[in-house]
Order: structure tokens, then C-alpha cells, then sequence
């Protein structure tokens, strides 16, 4: 191969050049002569542009350019010290560079590599991150920092060189004889092995996948790093250095010759040898330096290096690479025929596996799966979304395709994770785009007994009956797994259901309630579940009361106290089952005791009796939607005689309901309560409950008026001394003149005395209320009519020369208003106007 000159200068340096540098987006050519740096125009004779006068004595130099602004900096050594500078308007600008590190050597090997200054002492190897400092910048002034971080110490006596690896992002530093590789982060990395030579190298370069090193004699060896394998020995006659080209090319030169090497001719034929070999890393490596190859070529060959790292038992790495080319997972699973129908199994390869083998194949499998899965899953979200926006990007084949795909992928994945990790089959099973073959899922969970786990592809794939039947049966199996010895898992999977299942919930719920009625009755009253709260509430009575009549109670107290249910049929079925309880228990309590003890108060009975008949109280006090002549129908025999009150108050029939306080239970301050209850000066009945409730002390009625029948009832007896103070004490809501007058001739003064103070107090308290009603009346009336007065007494003259203030026309004849704090005038309508656009201007207020 030979070369011609594009370019020749015999004057390009006085002295010798001992160092140079290309900087091809400037155009330049940096020179180091003489301890002096110049730089030159890239083009014919290679003109000077500018001489770096203000550092002399530099032993070497490194230039680099910033990715983000494409600004190039150079960087030079000079007696122990470094100098950064910028090429800024084609001259060498000085920055303001700051380092730590302490020079006891002069530096050699000065490279710029990924953000740092490397560089060799005698004694040691350093790397030196470069970090632009922005806090002056406002200042205009430019200022980089240096941190050293020491790679390695040697002996002054030992040889260093550098390498850049930049296909692995490494740094082999070589010492004597062996070359240790770093990270970009200045720590060994362990993932590749030490290199170690039989001789001193002189000059090592990269040319990847390629590590060339020169040795004395002219020996050059090309060896790849990773895998570690020796490739060829070659030997170039007094050969000094060696130099990289273009990738694929390298440059030997000695005093005499220039010698390229040339690793494109045989490209072809030498990654055909390795493929032959089973040297795939190296093949891949290479194919993927050159364009020589397609796409296609570069697929099949990691192809097969997959195959051959699963051969190799190399299982984890062969899963990597199937997933890094994104191979036909179906052609994956080929490696495992078992797991995949018949017609689709083509090999047997993982079939004779010894067993510490399989499992390990069986993780590396798993863990490629659920990657590839992944993806396969975010292809179906993306077509749903795409969809849905009316962009669709897959036909009607390929969806099948890829729903097939993700089926078997899955069913391959629940496969697996019962061999490997049977702790993930749950989630799996969650997942809420699972597409495992519902019928292999089935047989599979049903053979290994992993029923929990067949409760959650039940649940997930909606079969309610059949998730229904399992917790059901497992339930009653006792040798069932605690997951399903619960009862809530029936009611909370029942709460989910809806209307729409509404027969399937009778169904299940029948069995629960059975067996726990208060647990039961949760999947149609539970606080957390809004489909229970919206089920058909009519239908779900209905079904209590034939298949639990003990959870109808429970039930209607949810609906009315807590959902505040209004429907007529739901308060009244309530009482009724109020009714129809407390008159079963009171039986069987009144034949407990003596007649002349049948009397008791209701709610002061011992046990389930006190109980019902404490919230039929509270409901018949509470409930304004019960039919209270139906209740008491109801309440047809004797006794519930604060129950009857309860609803005569109801009905306005406040003197039954009074006569029952007075004459049969005696208990007048529950009277008292009754009128507090029902009191209510707007209506012309309850108005009197008061003076009802007087007269039915002083005069009773007979207490056959309560519609009370069954029994030998108490002849009443007056009670002037009760009324007197309830007169006493609610003279502001009795008509005294009428009491007064209800009152016997013979009751004493002095029994009146406090009674009459009341009724003195109270006339005098209504006078005094009254005086000052009409004081303030008589008051707000003269200031009304001495404005009144001032506003008549005011003359407006309008005349011709009159302008509205607002729109600025005549008044004319046309309605005005006159402003009172300037006198101003405008129209009606243009007065009205501006108040309405204040006022949509007015902020609204916030409550």
C-alpha cells in the first residue's frame, strides 16, 4: 500500500518536533518543539496562527473538546506544573486551572480520556477529573478544578504506559509487565483479568476489539481482552512506535519504514474462522466494527452464541443475549419442549439436563421471561391506548400473534415459577394482564394443590361462581390452608360483586349467614364497600327475610340510622319486626310475674326484652316515615304504653297520649318530656300539648280513651297539686286564663301562690316585651318619617343644561337619580347599568 503527501513543509519546526496533535474541527495542528507549543493551520506548508509565548519549557501537552459547546482546551505541562488553556479567536486564551495535586516527578504519558487527565510519574499513576467551576461566572472569569485520584504507586524504577479501552469504557495501566484495567471511576474493575507480558512493552494502543503491543526486537502482539485470548505475533524489523489510524487500521513505523496493518482485508474470512472456532464474543466484536455485515448477519451470529453459551450451561448469559436481539421467544422456549404444545416443541436440549442443571436453566429462563414479557405487555397497553385515540398501529393478525404470544409466555412463566419460585406464582397469577391458558392454569394449580393460588386466577379472571365454590369447600375441607378458614374472604369477594350478580350473592351469602349471621350480614352493610350500599335493598329484605329472619333487624337499624334510608317500607318493616319481637319476649315476661306487677316501665326490663324494646322507643322517637296508625294496630294488645304515646303524639292526639303518662304509668315528668317533644307555638294543635297535659291532671279522662281494652285499667284521680306546677314552671306556654280556670274553687291560696307569681311574672315579661316592641317601632317610625320629610323638602331643578353623569347626554324628561354626596344626576337606566357591572365585577365572597 502506498501513500501520497497531501502536504510538505521543510520549515514546519527550527528543532525537532517532540510531540503533535490534531484538532480537526478547528483545523489545526498542535506542535511541541523545542519546550515551546505553536499552532498551525491544518493545510498546505502548514502556516503558523499562534506561538504560546507565556509558558516555556512544556515537556508534553493534551487537548480535548467539550461535547456541550465543542470549545477546545489545552492542557500543558511545564516544570512540575499544569497550565489550561482555551483556543478562543484563533490565539491561546489562559483559564484558571486549580489542583491539589503536588508534583514530586515529571509527568509523562499525559492523556485526556471521558472527562479526566491521566497521567504517569515515576512513582505513581493518577487520574484527574476535570470539573468546570460556574461560580465566577458571572464575573466573566473561567475556572476549571483538577481532583487527583491516585490509580497506583510503583517503583521509580518501573515503566508505565497507558491504554484507553474505549469499547469496555476501561484504563489499563501497565507496569513492567502487567497491565491492570480501571474504571472511569479510578476503582479496579474485576471484570476483566489482569494481562500479564513476557517482556516490557514500549507502545501499546486499542483498536477494538484489539489490545497491540510493541515489544524490544519489533515484536508486535495482538491479543483480544475480553475473552482473553492471544491472537498473532507479529514482527516489524526496529520497529519504534505504534500509532491507530482509522478502526481496523494501525500504523507501525520504524526509523526507515511505515507499515500499516490492516485488519479489514480478511474482515470477512476471519470472523467465519471464529464463528467455526466458537470464538462468538470475538466474531460479534468485530462484526460490530465494521459495516460490512447486516443487521441480519450480526442477529444470527449472537444467535448461535447464545446457543452456544446455553450449551455451555452458561445460562444466564445465553437468556441476556436472546433478550439483547430480541429473538422469537417461542424459538427460545424450543430449549424447554415441555413447557410448550406439541406442535410447537423442536428440541430437546433441556429435556437430559441433570437436576442442579435444569434449575439453574429453569431461574436464567424465568428472569428472561418475565423481561421479555415486559415488553410484550407494554406492546398490547400501547395498542389499547393507540386504540382508543384512534391510532391503530397493529393489524388484526398481529394482535392474535402477540396475544398468543403473551398466553404461552405466561403459562411457560406459572410453569416455571412452580419449579423455581413458587412464592411469585400469586403475583403473577395478579397481574392485571395476565394471559395464562385458563384451562392449563386450572389442571396445573389443581395437581400441585396450590389452591389459594387457584382462588387468585379465579378471582382475576372473573369466575365468580367457581372462586365462590372453592372458598366454600375449603372452608368445610379441614385440612384446608388458613387462607381459607376465614369468613371474611367470602364476605369481602361477595362485596365486589354488584346488582349485576345479585342472585350468585344469595347464593353464597346463604352459607355465611348460616354460620355467622353477624359476619354475614357484612356483605350487604359494610361501611367500605359502595357496591353493597348501591345493591337493590328491596331484594336483599326480601332475601333476609326468608333465609335470615335474625339479620332483618341488624339490617334496617344500617339503612335507616347509618344510610339514612327514607322509604316508607323500610321503616315500617322495622317496626313491625320491633312490634313482633318485643310482643314475643313480653309474654313470656309478664307470665313471669305477679298481675299487680304487669305495669313496667319500657325499657327497664332485664335482658333482650329491655333491649328491643329500647330501640323500638328510639325508632318510633326518631322515624318521621312509619305509618303510625298501622304500628298501632299493631300494638293491639295490653301493656307498650309508652310505645302507644309515641305514636298518639304522632297522630296529634296529644290527650290518649297524655292520659297514658298521667293516669297509667304516673310518671309526669316523661309527660313533661313528651310536651317538649311536640311542642310548637306555629301549630294550632301541638301549640296546647301543655295545657293539655294541665287539664289532664286536673280533670282526667278516662283511660279508655287511649284505646285500652284488654285489662282492668285505674280509675284516674285528680292531681291539682302536679299541675300547679307544671303551670309553675311553663306559664309562658300555657293559657293561663283557661288553667286558671280549670283550677277547683277550693284549692287555697297559698297552694296557688307560686303558680300565680308565675303567671304574674310571665303577663309581665310578655307587657315588658311588648312595651319595648313598640317603643322601637315608634322609634324606627320617626326616622323614617324625618327622612322622609328632608327627602320631600329637597327642590331638584332640571333643566336643559342637565347631563347624566355617565353617559354625558341630557336628562331631558327621562327618569334620574340624584347622587346625595355631590348632587350629580344620571339616568334611571344608566344608573342601573353601572350597579349590575360593579357588581359582576365584585369578587364573589367566600364562605
Amino acid at each position: 500500500m502506498s501513500f501520497d503527501f497531501s502536504g510538505f513543509s521543510r520549515g514546519f519546526e527550527r528543532k525537532a518536533v517532540t510531540q503533535m496533535g490534531v484538532c480537526e474541527r478547528e483545523e489545526l495542528l498542535l506542535s511541541l518543539s523545542d519546550g515551546q507549543l505553536s499552532a498551525h493551520f491544518l493545510g498546505e506548508e502548514y502556516p503558523v496562527i499562534s506561538v504560546l509565548h507565556k509558558i516555556r519549557s512544556i515537556s508534553n501537552f493534551v487537548h480535548w473538546n467539550v461535547k456541550t459547546t465543542g470549545d477546545l482546551y489545552i492542557l500543558v505541562n511545564s516544570k512540575k506544573q499544569f497550565h489550561l488553556f482555551k483556543w478562543s479567536k484563533k490565539d491561546f486564551t489562559d483559564v484558571q486551572f486549580i489542583t491539589k495535586y503536588v508534583f514530586n516527578e515529571n509527568v509523562t504519558n499525559l492523556r485526556y480520556y471521558s472527562g479526566s487527565v491521566y497521567f504517569s510519574t515515576k512513582a505513581e499513576c493518577v487520574q484527574m477529573l476535570l470539573i468546570s467551576d460556574t461560580s465566577e461566572a458571572e464575573k466573566g472569569v473561567e475556572k476549571w478544578l483538577g481532583d487527583p485520584v491516585p490509580l497506583l504507586a510503583s517503583q521509580p524504577t518501573d515503566v508505565q504506559k497507558l491504554v484507553f479501552l474505549a469499547g469496555q469504557k476501561l484504563i489499563g495501566v501497565c507496569v513492567n509487565k502487567t497491565l491492570q484495567f480501571y474504571g472511569l471511576n479510578g476503582k479496579i474493575s474485576h471484570d476483566l483479568t489482569p494481562i500479564k507480558f513476557n517482556d516490557v512493552p514500549i507502545d501499546m494502543i486499542s483498536d477494538y476489539p484489539y489490545l497491540l503491543t510493541l515489544f524490544p526486537k519489533g515484536r508486535i502482539e495482538i491479543r483480544c481482552v475480553d475473552p482473553p485470548l492471544l491472537v498473532q505475533n507479529i514482527t516489524i524489523s526496529k520497529a519504534a512506535f505504534i500509532q491507530q489510524g482509522i478502526s481496523g487500521s494501525i500504523f507501525a513505523a520504524s526509523q526507515m519504514d511505515i507499515l500499516l496493518l490492516d485488519s479489514l482485508k480478511n474482515l470477512r474470512k476471519n470472523v467465519s474462522y471464529l464463528l467455526n472456532e466458537k470464538h462468538f464474543d470475538l466474531a460479534i466484536k468485530l462484526a460490530e466494527t465494521s459495516n460490512i455485515f447486516t443487521e441480519e448477519n450480526k442477529i444470527e451470529m449472537k444467535r448461535q452464541a447464545a446457543l452456544n453459551l446455553f450449551n455451555q450451561k452458561k445460562f444466564k448469559e445465553s437468556f441476556d443475549l436472546y433478550a439483547e436481539i430480541k429473538s422469537d421467544v417461542i424459538i427460545v422456549l424450543q430449549l424447554f419442549p415441555e413447557f410448550l404444545p406439541e406442535k410447537l416443541q423442536r428440541n430437546t436440549v433441556a429435556s437430559d439436563m441433570p437436576a442442579n442443571d435444569k434449575k439453574r436453566a429453569l431461574l436464567a429462563l424465568g428472569d428472561y421471561l418475565v423481561q421479555v414479557r415486559t415488553d410484550y405487555a407494554c406492546q398490547l397497553a400501547n395498542y389499547m391506548k393507540n386504540k382508543a385515540s384512534g391510532s391503530v398501529q397493529l393489524t388484526g393478525e398481529q394482535l392474535s400473534q402477540l396475544h398468543t404470544t403473551l398466553q404461552i409466555l405466561d403459562t411457560t412463566l406459572l410453569k416455571c415459577y412452580l419449579k423455581t419460585k413458587p412464592s411469585l406464582i400469586d403475583s403473577l397469577l395478579r397481574l392485571k394482564d395476565n394471559s395464562c391458558y385458563f384451562e392449563d392454569a386450572e389442571s396445573i394449580l389443581k395437581r400441585e394443590g396450590r389452591f389459594q393460588s387457584l382462588y387468585i386466577l379465579y378471582e382475576s379472571r372473573k369466575k365468580h361462581e367457581m372462586a365462590l365454590t372453592l372458598l366454600h369447600e375449603q372452608f368445610l375441607n379441614p385440612s384446608a390452608e388458613p387462607f381459607f378458614k376465614d369468613l371474611d374472604r367470602t364476605v369481602d369477594y361477595l362485596q365486589t360483586l354488584g346488582n349485576t350478580h345479585l342472585e350468585l350473592i344469595f347464593k353464597y351469602a346463604k352459607w355465611v349467614l348460616n354460620k355467622d349471621a353477624e359476619t354475614g350480614l357484612l356483605i350487604f352493610i359494610d361501611e367500605e364497600s359502595e357496591l353493597a350500599r348501591s345493591l337493590n335493598r328491596e331484594a336483599v329484605l326480601e332475601f333476609l327475610r326468608k333465609e335470615c329472619v335474625r339479620a332483618v333487624i341488624p339490617y334496617l337499624e344500617h339503612l335507616i340510622y347509618k344510610w339514612e334510608e327514607v322509604r316508607p317500607i323500610f321503616h315500617e318493616t322495622l317496626a313491625e319486626f320491633y312490634v313482633t319481637k318485643v310482643k314475643t319476649l313480653y309474654k313470656d315476661y309478664v307470665h313471669a310475674f305477679p298481675d299487680d306487677e304487669n305495669i313496667t316501665r319500657a325499657g327497664e326490663e332485664d335482658g333482650d326484652l329491655g333491649l328491643y324494646r329500647r330501640s323500638l322507643l328510639k325508632f318510633l322517637h326518631f322515624s318521621l316515615y312509619y305509618s303510625p296508625p298501622t304500628i298501632l294496630l299493631q300494638l293491639n294488645s295490653d301493656g307498650f304504653y309508652e310505645e302507644r304515646a309515641l305514636i298518639l303524639g304522632r297522630l296529634k292526639q296529644h290527650e290518649q297520649a297524655l292520659t297514658i303518662y298521667t293516669c297509667l304509668l304516673r310518671d309526669i315528668e316523661a309527660a313533661e318530656r313528651y310536651c317538649r317533644l311536640y311542642f310548637d307555638r306555629e301549630d294550632e294543635t301541638n301549640s296546647q300539648v301543655y295545657l293539655t297535659l294541665f287539664r289532664s291532671l286536673v280533670t282526667p279522662s278516662d283511660p279508655m280513651i287511649a284505646g285500652l281494652t284488654d285489662r282492668q285499667l285505674p280509675i284516674p284521680q285528680p292531681d291539682v297539686y302536679s299541675a300547679i306546677q307544671i303551670l309553675t314552671r311553663h306559664a309562658d306556654r300555657i293559657d293561663t286564663v283557661t288553667a286558671l280556670n280549670l283550677i277547683p274553687a277550693s284549692t287555697s291560696l297559698r297552694t296557688l301562690s307560686k303558680a300565680l307569681t308565675a303567671v304574674l311574672q310571665t303577663k309581665l315579661d310578655q307587657a315588658t316585651a311588648y312595651t319595648i316592641r313598640c317603643a322601637l317601632s315608634e322609634c324606627a317610625f320617626g326616622r323614617y318619617k324625618e327622612r322622609l320629610q328632608k327627602a320631600e323638602a329637597t327642590k331638584i331643578v332640571v333643566t336643559n343644561s342637565n347631563e347624566c353623569t355617565i353617559c354625558g347626554k341630557k336628562i331631558g324628561n327621562s327618569a334620574f337619580v340624584r347622587h346625595a354626596s355631590d348632587g350629580s344626576l344620571a339616568h334611571l337606566y344608566c344608573h342601573s347599568e353601572s350597579q349590575s357591572h360593579e357588581a359582576a365585577k365584585s369578587p364573589v365572597p367566600q364562605l
